[in-house]
């Protein structure tokens, strides 16, 4: 039996927030760009789920990428989390964010950019 005892969910919003207004983000290239980089590194198995989000009395939807690893996998490669911060500064640009959210074992994470 393998056990698979970390669980990641990182949060990636579809809009982002100009002018009072939710624009959309063209997200479907750099939302591969992350799967690849996470495949890259040996995670090769995750759930994409779309949901409804809220900030600040805002609604906008957002993608959950969640991904279940061994923790002993973890000391010999990049972490998923690593992955995704470095993923997500790089891409702020296209996203326009003040901040990113993952959640690690059950503990939101939210780190301003």
């Amino acid at each position: 039996m393998k056990e698979l005892d970390k669980k990641y969910v990182f949060h990636i919003p579809l809009c982002k927030y100009v002018n009072n207004d939710l624009i959309p983000i063209a997200i479907e290239n750099i939302i591969d760009e992350l799967i690849k980089q996470l495949n890259e590194n040996g995670y090769d198995s995750l759930y994409m789920t779309k949901v409804k989000g809220y900030y600040k009395s805002r609604c906008f939807d957002e993608i959950l990428i969640t991904l279940f690893v061994s923790t002993g996998f973890l000391k010999n490669n990049n972490s998923p989390e690593a992955i995704f911060k470095k993923w997500f500064k790089a891409n702020n640009n296209i996203l326009e964010q003040e901040a990113y959210a993952y959640e690690c074992n059950n503990k939101m994470n939210i780190e301003e950019i």
